[in-house]
C-alpha cells in the first residue's frame, strides 16, 4: 500500500481542457484582434495597440492582483475547510475590484488624449491609440468584474464556467470586430468596444455559478473583515500586480525606444514580437493555469506528494507544447508575419529575422512563468515578486536598451532570449540564498517542508472493500506501533471502515478507481482524512431514515469522534475525522 498520483492526474486531465480552453479563447482573441486591426486598419492601428497597452494593462492591474491573490488566498483556505473566510476573501476581493474600477472610469473624459500622446511621440500614432485607451476605460468596471469572477470560478468547483466566460467573451469580441470595424466605421474605438462587450456577454456564465448547488463560496455582506480580506488577497496578488506594472513600465520604455530610434515599421515589427508572447501563453498559459487551480488546495491540506506530482506533469505538458510552437516559428515565420498583414518587403525580411530570434525565448519564459504561478499559488508572494520583477523590468529593460542601440531590433529580440535565461539564474541563486539564510522554507525549489515532527500513514486504495480491510488492518498496526490506546485506534478504525466502504459500494457505481488516505498524529489530536472525486456525498447531512443508503455506523461515528468536516473541492469529496487524545493518568 503506497501512495499513488492516480486522483492528482485524474483532476488535472479534467482540469487541463477547461484552462487551455479559457487560455486559448483568451489569447487567441487578443492575438486576432491584432491581426484584425492590422488587416482592417493597418500597420500603424497595430503599433498603436502596442503603444496603448501599459494603459490596458494599468487598468487591469487591480483585477489581476484581486483575481489571482484572492483565488488562490480562498483556495488555500478551501483545502483547510475554513469557507466562511473563503467566502468572504471572494466578496471582499469582487467589492474592491469594482471601487477601484469604477474611480478609474470617472477619468475617461481627461485622461486618454494625455496618455495617448505621452506614450506615441507623434501625432499619428496618437490620433490612432486615443479613442482606444478612451473606450478602455469606460469599460473597466466589466472587465474587472468579468476577470474576478473567472479566477474564483475556478477555484471554486467550476473551470468549466470559468473558461465558457472567456471563450464567449472573445468569440463575441471578434465578431463585433468586424461589425464596429468595417461595417461601423467605428475604427479603433470599435476595436475596443468589441472587447467590453464581449466581456459583459461572458458575464452569463456567472448567472449559472450562482445558481449551482457545487459552490463553495458565498459572497457575504460587508462587515468589518472587508479590509482585512481585502488586503489578504492584494498581498497574495502582489506578484500579479508586480507583474502587470513592470510590464507596463518595460513597454513604455522598450515601445518609446524603438519608435523615436528605429521608427514606426520597426515597431510593427516588434508588435508581432509582442504577440508572439501571447502565441506562446496560448499553448502553455492554460497548462500552467493547473498550478493556481490545483495546487493551492492541495498546499492547504498539505498535500506534497500531490503538489510535486502536479508540478512534473505540468512542466512535461508545458515543453512538449512550447517545442512545438518553437519549430513552427523557426521554420515558417513568414506564415506568423503574413497574419498580422506583413506580407513583403523589407519588413517582411525584418519580421522574419526578428521571430526566429525572439521565439528562441520560449523555453525559459515557460519556466518563469512556472516559477511565479507556483510560489504565488503556495503563498510565497515576496518569491514570486522578484522572479516577476527580474523577468518583467530589472533584466529585460537594460539588456533590451543595449540591444536596440547596438544591434537595432535583432539585438532587442535576441537580448529577450538572455534576459529570460538570466532571469532563471538569478531567481534560482536569490531562493538558494533565502533558504540557506533560513528567509524562505526549506524544501529545494518547490519549498516543501519535510514532515518530521508528525506521524503519518498516507496511501492510496483502490474501490474495494478487501483493499479497505488491508488498510483498517494496517492502520491498527501503526497505531498500535505508535502507543495509540486501543480504544482511539478501534474508533479510527471503525471510521476507515464506515466511510470507505460506503466510497466503494456507492461513490463509483463499480468503475474501477482509487481513494486517498492520510492518517496524522498532530499536537493532541488525530486527524484521518479520505479523499475521493466519486459521486458527491456528505456524511454530515447523512439521516438514518434514507433508505437507498445503508450506512449505520455512520451516526454512532458522529458520537464517538471529536470532529468531522467534509467539504467538496476540486469536485472531490473531502472527508477528515478528528478524534482527541485520551488524557492519561
Amino acid at each position: 500500500m503506497e501512495r499513488n498520483a492516480f486522483l492528482i492526474n485524474r483532476k488535472i486531465h479534467q482540469y487541463i481542457l477547461p484552462g487551455v480552453l479559457m487560455t486559448v479563447a483568451m489569447q487567441l482573441g487578443n492575438v486576432v484582434d491584432g491581426m484584425i486591426v492590422g488587416n482592417l486598419l493597418g500597420a500603424d492601428a497595430m503599433a498603436a495597440i502596442e503603444i496603448a497597452m501599459p494603459v490596458l494593462l494599468l487598468l487591469q492591474m487591480p483585477a489581476m492582483t484581486l483575481a489571482m491573490g484572492g483565488a488562490a488566498e480562498a483556495a488555500v483556505l478551501l483545502g483547510k475547510r475554513d469557507m466562511e473566510k473563503a467566502g468572504g476573501v471572494f466578496s471582499a476581493s469582487l467589492a474592491a475590484g469594482i471601487a477601484v474600477s469604477l474611480l478609474f472610469m470617472l477619468f475617461t473624459p481627461f485622461l486618454p488624449k494625455t496618455l495617448a500622446l505621452a506614450l506615441s511621440g507623434n501625432e499619428a500614432l496618437a490620433a490612432l491609440a486615443c479613442p482606444y485607451i478612451m473606450v478602455n476605460f469606460g469599460g473597466i468596471p466589466i472587465l474587472t468584474a468579468a476577470i474576478i469572477f473567472c479566477y474564483f470560478m475556478n477555484a471554486d468547483n467550476h473551470p468549466q464556467l470559468g473558461s465558457m466566460l472567456f471563450i464567449i467573451a472573445n468569440i463575441v469580441n471578434l465578431l463585433l470586430d468586424f461589425v464596429f470595424i468595417k461595417g461601423l466605421r467605428m475604427g479603433m474605438a470599435g476595436s475596443a468596444l468589441s472587447t467590453v462587450v464581449g466581456y459583459l456577454a461572458g458575464m452569463v456564465t456567472v448567472v449559472f455559478y450562482f445558481r449551482s448547488k457545487n459552490r463553495m463560496l458565498h459572497l457575504q455582506k460587508p462587515g468589518k473583515n472587508l479590509f482585512r480580506y481585502a488586503g489578504q488577497a492584494a498581498r497574495a496578488g502582489i506578484p500579479s500586480a508586480a507583474f502587470t506594472l513592470m510590464s507596463a513600465l518595460k513597454s513604455v520604455i522598450v515601445n518609446s525606444a524603438i519608435v523615436r530610434v528605429l521608427g514606426n515599421d520597426s515597431m510593427a515589427v516588434y508588435s508581432v514580437c509582442a504577440n508572439a508572447v501571447l502565441i506562446a501563453e496560448l499553448c502553455v498559459g492554460g497548462i500552467i493555469g493547473l498550478i493556481q487551480n490545483i495546487a493551492g488546495i492541495l498546499y492547504g491540506e498539505r498535500d506534497y506528494f500531490g503538489i510535486r506530482t502536479l508540478c512534473r506533469r505540468v512542466l512535461a505538458y508545458s515543453y512538449l507544447a512550447i517545442a512545438g510552437l518553437l519549430l513552427v516559428f523557426l521554420a515558417v515565420p513568414q506564415v506568423i508575419a503574413g497574419l498580422f498583414g506583413i506580407t513583403g518587403g523589407d519588413m517582411l525580411g525584418l519580421c522574419k529575422t526578428a521571430l526566429r530570434i525572439f521565439a528562441c525565448s520560449f523555453p525559459f519564459y515557460v519556466y518563469n512563468k512556472f516559477l511565479m504561478s507556483y510560489y504565488q499559488t503556495i503563498l510565497q508572494p515576496g518569491l514570486s515578486t522578484v522572479v516577476t520583477v527580474l523577468q518583467g523590468f530589472l533584466v529585460i529593460v537594460p539588456f533590451s536598451l543595449i540591444g536596440i542601440f547596438l544591434w537595432r531590433l535583432p539585438g532587442a529580440c535576441l537580448m529577450a532570449v538572455a534576459s529570460e535565461a538570466v532571469t532563471i539564474l538569478l531567481s534560482f541563486l536569490y531562493r538558494f540564498w533565502g533558504q540557506h539564510r533560513g528567509r524562505f522554507v526549506a524544501g529545494g525549489v518547490y519549498m516543501l517542508p519535510e514532515v518530521k515532527d508528525e506521524k503519518f500513514l498516507d496511501c492510496s486504495i483502490g474501490n474495494d472493500i478487501e483493499e479497505v480491510v488491508a488498510f483498517r488492518d494496517r492502520l491498527l498496526l501503526f497505531c498500535a506501533d505508535n502507543h495509540i490506546a486501543e480504544r482511539e485506534a478501534k474508533i479510527l478504525g471503525l471510521a476507515v471502515e464506515e466511510l470507505a466502504v460506503n466510497i466503494v459500494q456507492y461513490g463509483y457505481r463499480g468503475s474501477p478507481n482509487y481513494m486517498d488516505i492520510s492518517f496524522t498524529v498532530q499536537d493532541d489530536k488525530y486527524i484521518l482524512r479520505i479523499r475521493d472525486d466519486g459521486v458527491p456525498f456528505n456524511p454530515l447531512e447523512y439521516k438514518e431514515q434514507e433508505q437507498h443508503v445503508t450506512l449505520g455506523g455512520i451516526p454512532l461515528l458522529k458520537k464517538l469522534i471529536s470532529d468531522i468536516q467534509y467539504t467538496r473541492v476540486l469536485n472531490m469529496n473531502n472527508t477528515v475525522v478528528e478524534l482527541h487524545m485520551m488524557l492519561k493518568t
